[in-house]
């Protein structure tokens, strides 16, 4: 059986205690766990958040049993109706979900009533508030709407005015909230509250930290109230009131609910829990009556675990400050260009370095434009797994020769690559910008969890980098490589295949420049085939280009491959021989000549075949390397040995 969780992400303890929970319900029934991070559905803040709504895709009967929804913080900004129809899109999988009733939907709500009509009377009654400002959110979320509402009607009830309230509307984080209370008091100019009750925890600090920034103190100005009991809120300077819903109860719950649901059994409906009010010092004005009516459903702080009498060797905080500069350590290697080849085959010992024990980076064909919100990505039909790893299985990507490819449209990993089990995997999308690249399966180590979020985000961006990389290096080889062969035709004389004047000067004076460089010696020869306007006037000029193929087979043949051999000129070569000596070239220009005559007689034709040479040597003591004059001295030898032949030619035919 395998289970599926959507969260919005995992940077929070919230959302850290619910997958606790709902991982303690898949232990005791033997189910696998899945984790999806989708961050918020239509979320228009303007950034590219959106893009991890795209895994959300992978919640089918093609992947899952079942699945559980965090309604209140994945879909704070629909309100209910719009809520229940995006979650029951899911059915027929059969689904929970936490935080709000959903008629249909078996649901997990925790009821705050009771604890906010105790602690109010508690403030009202006993710590003297008055004036109350109200921290909300915003956004349509019905679970806030709720407690907005539940908090309003009991202070009227109380006797407390509209005129002594006030609502502001925030973001559920401390950065935003603190930046929210600065701005209001800019705009105000006077904080004169005596109470401030804030939708959770993290807003609570940001209002603690606002009252100090301004020269309140709490609780003796002001009074500050959160909600979650976070693990921070019992070591906070003043300690935080705040209301406990119980969060790894909750996932449990939804876990338990889900399973029967799945097997068949019957389900309630709606499982309600009653949240908790915890009384710290942020509250306190004056000291609790424990015995009062309403006290009753109060837990108080032990003085015996105060901030101040708690000890620590501060292990935590150095263990953190070392997982932080080993993220930013790897995201300044990340910065260098790299290949696919040389992120993939680094990047599975980078995971094993974040204690990660499993994981699968799956990439699509080709990156997806995804330039709007969305709430469906329609999943491509080919993939492949880029790298992987499981430290139980023993499998790795990198021992692996063939390219693993799947289909996310039927399953999202194919089978052996990762084994899943009730300690759960999470799921993250690989995006940047508008682009959707893949998604990534970890088994999370001992880190904390915002590591592991900062670790894909900056993966991500080092895979577009490397997609954008690739790119930018295939174009450049093509184009390159498209150069070559352009230069190369350029370069090359049509009917021999040998370089042409261009070519013969351009590679000409690399040859020269690199023997120059080593020190090296060799010869420059200048080549001119005799005869050849005679054989073009008597036979032809395709008898003409027949004779210069044939001498340009010849003196390949005889030359090395590091020679650079060119035809100059319609009867004219040229040749640069690095290292060759005259003894050896005498040999050469016997086997040029021996092949001629045998050309010759082998011509139906009846014309012969010769060539006259003149070589140079380098360095020359007057022209060093340079490749204009030792070719001009080679030219001059060369029509010396022509002149010879002439008058060789001459006296032969009056005798």
């Amino acid at each position: 059986m395998r289970i599926g969780l959507l969260i919005d992400y995992v940077v929070s303890e919230y959302a850290e205690r619910i997958i606790r929970g709902v991982s303690l319900a898949c232990q005791e029934k033997s189910a696998e766990l899945i984790v999806f991070t989708i961050g918020k559905l239509q979320d228009f803040s303007g950034g590219f958040d959106y893009q991890n709504v795209a895994v959300s895709s992978f919640v089918s009967s093609k992947n899952l049993d079942g699945a559980i929804f965090i309604s209140g913080t994945i879909m704070h900004s629909l309100n209910k109706n719009e809520v229940a129809s995006y979650i029951k899109s899911f059915k027929p999988l059969p689904i929970t979900n936490i935080s709000m009733e959903i008629p249909g939907v078996p649901s997990i709500i925790v009821d705050n009533h009771d604890a906010y009509e105790s602690i109010i009377t508690e403030l009202i009654d006993r710590q003297r508030c008055k004036k109350f400002g109200i921290l909300s959110v915003r956004g349509n979320s019905s679970e806030v709407k709720n407690r907005l509402k539940n908090i309003k009607t009991i202070l009227g009830e109380h006797g407390i005015s509209d005129d002594e309230i006030t609502v502001w509307k925030s973001l559920l984080s401390y950065g935003p909230a603190l930046e929210d209370l600065r701005q209001i008091y800019k705009e105000i100019g006077v904080f004169d509250y005596d109470a401030l009750i804030c939708m959770n925890d993290e807003m609570a600090f940001a209002a603690m930290d606002f009252c100090a920034e301004i020269g309140l103190k709490v609780p003796d100005d002001v009074v500050v109230l959160g909600f979650d009991n976070l693990a921070n809120s019992d070591i906070s300077i003043p300690t935080l009131s705040t209301i406990k819903q119980n969060f790894e109860g909750q996932g449990y719950i939804a876990g338990m609910n889900l399973i029967k649901e799945i097997n068949g059994k019957p389900v309630d409906k709606l499982s309600v829990m009653t949240a908790i009010p915890v009384m710290r010092e942020s509250t306190r004005r004056v000291p609790y009556d424990k015995n009062a009516l309403h006290a009753r459903n109060f837990e108080f702080e032990d003085d015996e675990t105060k901030p101040y009498l708690k000890t620590s060797t501060g292990t935590e905080w150095y263990r953190k400050k070392g997982e932080f500069y080993q993220t930013t350590n790897f995201y300044t290697q990340m910065q260098s260009d790299m290949t696919y080849d040389q992120l993939r085959n680094r990047i599975n010992d980078d995971m094993r370095s974040f204690g990660i024990t499993a994981c699968a980076i799956v990439l699509y064909e080709k990156p997806i434009e995804t330039p709007v919100p969305f709430e469906y990505f329609h999943l491509p039909k080919n993939a492949h797994l880029f790298a992987g790893f499981d430290d139980k299985t023993g499998f790795d990507s990198s021992v692996e020769k063939k390219l693993i490819k799947c289909n996310p449209k039927e399953e999202m990993l194919p089978d052996g690559i990762i084994q899943i089990d009730s300690d759960g995997v999470m799921v993250f999308t690989i995006y940047h910008s508008t682009l959707q690249y893949g998604y990534i399966i970890i088994r999370p180590g001992s880190y904390d969890s915002i590591i592991y979020d900062m670790f894909v985000k900056l993966l991500s961006s080092t895979i577009a980098s490397v997609y954008s990389f690739s790119l930018a290096h295939n174009e450049t080889s093509r184009v390159r490589k498209k150069i070559d062969e352009l230069d190369l035709i350029a370069s090359t004389d049509e009917l021999t295949g040998l370089y042409n004047r261009r070519g013969f000067y351009s590679y000409g004076e690399t040859t020269l420049k690199f023997a120059k460089a080593m020190g090296q010696s060799g010869i420059v020869i200048y080549c001119d085939m005799d005869g050849l306007k005679k054989i073009n006037d008597e036979y032809g000029h395709e008898a003409g280009d027949r004779a210069i193929l044939a001498e340009s087979i010849i003196l390949k043949s005889n030359f090395r491959s590091n020679d650079v051999i060119a035809r100059i000129g319609g009867d004219e070569f040229a040749i640069i021989c690095p290292g060759l000596t005259k003894a050896a070239l005498k040999h050469i220009r016997e086997q040029i000549d021996k092949d001629c005559r045998i050309w010759s007689g082998g011509n139906e034709q009846g014309f012969p075949l010769t060539i006259s040479m003149g070589f140079v040597s380098y360095p020359s003591p007057k022209m060093g390397y340079k490749i204009t004059p030792l070719l001009s001295e080679a030219d001059s030898l060369m029509y010396m040995e022509k002149r010879s032949k002439k008058t060789k030619k001459s006296e032969e035919e009056k005798r």
